[in-house]
């Protein structure tokens, strides 16, 4: 009996062979694993969750109405009218609160991860044009260690976030900044830095006037920063998954109910259109309530422009 450790020449020839393919093999893995990014870096998304109506998302200078659902990427605008506001939500499960008559422009949004299971880091850059904005981080986020570095540009200032809540508005009289809780620092002309790390910590600038140092917001301004940017329930609220709609009219002629649905869409409302017993329904959907509804009916009636002059509202089923 030969030994368990001699191979004949036959069999030493395919054990040799085998290795050989073996170590190929492993070798290629090693260079391709080598090639591979250890992280993986991806174009972000900010998805808008809720809508104060009328508002709009812009793209390469067309502007659609907001609607729930809607996906915006890097330099996308979203904007807000008269009595409007607008709840993205990021990646990261951030959110981001736009209140009425703003303009916000997402310049940069990336997204990176070790792995699918690792903590996210995201970069990005915003700039609010005109308006009110808050961003929030969520809770669960930061127990998973997201990590995040943002910068807010304003009109005479970058805000620069690294993980908190806090309040911000620009417009033609002043620039103001308002930390509820974390940190945040606030670059203006080059200057060195100013933290606002204490809650309730604000700062603003006046058009024209010296800057002032940072000082510390009273109990009524800050329900008045925070009621700026919050949804107003029953003021034409639409949510995914609503399940009231607005229907501005039920038309016989196709062509009056496409003109009625591209005058609703210029104007911010979401408008769809549906055949219905032979006539042509235009109408709202995924309003939260009722009352958010009707809200929108009375909005349409009220603005000649529409030609709304009826109106009524429905549960989805009907």
């Amino acid at each position: 009996m030969k030994p368990l450790t001699t191979l004949s020449a036959n069999q030493g020839g395919h054990r040799r062979s085998f290795i050989r393919q073996t170590t190929a093999v492993l070798a290629l893995g090693a260079l391709v694993w080598g090639m591979s990014p250890r992280a993986h870096a991806a174009p972000g998304t900010t998805v808008v969750e809720a809508v104060q109506l009328p508002a709009w998302v812009e793209r390469d200078g067309q502007r659609r109405p907001a609607e729930p659902g809607a996906q915006l990427r890097a330099n996308d605008k979203a904007i807000t009218a008269n009595g409007s506001r607008m709840l993205l939500r990021m990646d990261d499960k951030s959110t981001i609160k736009l209140g009425e008559q703003s303009e916000f422009l997402i310049q940069s949004l990336d997204t990176r991860r070790e792995s699918s299971v690792a903590p996210s880091e995201q970069k990005s850059a915003f700039k609010l044009v005109t308006g009110v904005f808050r961003y929030a981080t969520d809770y669960s986020s930061k127990a998973l260690g997201n990590k995040r570095e943002l910068n807010l540009e304003v009109a005479t200032a970058t805000v620069g976030i690294r993980g908190t809540d806090f309040w911000a508005m620009t417009d033609a009289a002043h620039d103001a900044v308002c930390v509820f809780d974390g940190k945040v620092e606030v670059v203006r002309d080059g200057k060195a830095g100013i933290e606002l790390e204490k809650p309730g910590a604000f700062w603003v600038v006046f058009t024209g006037q010296p800057e002032k140092p940072a000082g510390q917001a009273t109990p009524d301004q800050l329900a008045k920063f925070i009621g700026q940017a919050e949804m107003q329930p029953g003021q034409g609220v639409l949510l995914q998954g609503g399940r009231w709609r607005a229907v501005a009219a039920t038309l016989p002629r196709m062509t009056d109910a496409a003109a009625l649905r591209t005058r609703l869409q210029s104007a911010g409302y979401p408008a769809d259109m549906v055949a219905k017993d032979g006539r042509h329904e235009v109408r709202i959907s995924q309003l939260a309530t009722r009352e958010d509804a009707e809200a929108v009916v009375k909005r349409l009636q009220a603005d000649a422009s529409l030609g709304v002059r009826e109106g009524r509202v429905a549960l989805a089923a009907n």
